[in-house]
């Protein structure tokens, strides 16, 4: 990007960049723009390069700034601020360009970014988040989103493409980590089998009378951390398909004591190590006041019931 020659184009000059990964525009947030821009003009030039192509047949096309030019079009503006840059070499260069002169103001859609993504990252051989996050800008977590929503089979992306989704993409991360670890199990391990569950997951959820809400979700994967952890995934399985056949009880079947308590106990363990290693470094006298005394006391009445049920 050398050229950085700022101008005033010809609106109807201007072709949307065919690799967007903003597919979706609001029409009240536009219609915003467009007041503030009949009041006070483009403040913030749009960023395009000369066209070479064949297709679009415009002269120039846009890296950034489609909203400004769609209400700069509907206004009936003849003319637009433009930062003109070097074309793009290829359609990698394409789409990291408009990650990183788009992405730090306002992220996009992210389903939308995840199919650029998936463009990147077969031109970049790589699925590294740390590689992908210093290209494009867009930090791990996102990326790391981005990648769930990819695995899932391409019958799924019609629904995550529509702009009103009844099913989010919220839906399918919480969801994720839930048939990512069944598609591993000899009973999933042919598509139509995972599809199948994946539909069942959506038919249950889109009622809205079983499964409120996403984090529901996260019941039903305690209980699958769990099952695993103690190699008995066949139980779980039974339980999952006992849900899918009558998930009148919601989630509940997937709550049970033993979960709990294996919980309560990883905790208590991971806190009685801490505190273990912290005690060691503690100054009595720099801390030492009454209500630090009776939290000790309470603690040590605790440690001794507990310690006197223990076989």
């Amino acid at each position: 990007m050398e050229k950085k020659t700022l101008l005033l184009i010809n609106v109807l000059d201007i072709a949307p960049n065919p690799h967007n990964p903003r597919l979706v525009f609001n029409q009240d947030d536009l219609n915003d723009l467009k007041q503030s821009i009949s009041k006070v003009g483009i403040l913030v030039p749009i960023t395009v390069y000369e066209n070479t192509k064949n297709y679009p047949k415009e002269k120039y096309v846009l890296l950034d700034g489609e909203r400004r030019w769609r209400c700069a079009k509907e206004l009936g503006m003849n003319s637009i601020p433009a930062n003109i840059i070097d074309e793009p070499e290829d359609v990698t260069q394409n789409i990291l360009f408009m990650f990183n002169i788009h992405h730090f103001r306002t992220e996009w859609e992210l389903f939308p970014t995840a199919l650029k993504l998936e463009i990147l990252i077969n031109q970049l051989a790589t699925e590294s988040e740390k590689i992908l996050s210093e290209f494009t800008g867009v930090n791990k977590s996102t990326i790391k989103k981005c990648k769930m929503l990819l695995w899932y089979p391409k019958k799924y992306r019609n629904i995550l493409m529509e702009k009103t989704p009844v099913v989010s993409t919220y839906f399918f991360i919480e969801l994720y980590p839930i048939v990512y670890r069944l598609s591993f199990e000899d009973e999933f391990l042919y598509g139509e089998k995972l599809e199948s569950l994946i539909d069942s997951f959506i038919n249950i959820f889109v009622k809205k009378d079983i499964i409120i809400d996403v984090k529901e979700f996260r019941e039903i994967r305690k209980a699958l951390a769990y099952y695993d952890n103690i190699n008995d995934i066949k139980t779980f399985n039974n339980k999952l398909n006992e849900f899918i056949r009558n998930p009148i009880n919601g989630v509940q079947i997937f709550i049970l004591p033993e979960i709990e308590n294996d919980i309560n106990r990883k905790n208590i363990l991971k806190y009685l190590a801490y505190l273990n290693e912290n005690m060691k470094k503690v100054n009595p006298e720099i801390i030492s006041d009454y209500y630090f005394k009776d939290q000790l006391e309470i603690l040590l009445d605790n440690l001794k019931t507990l310690y006197d049920k223990i076989d």
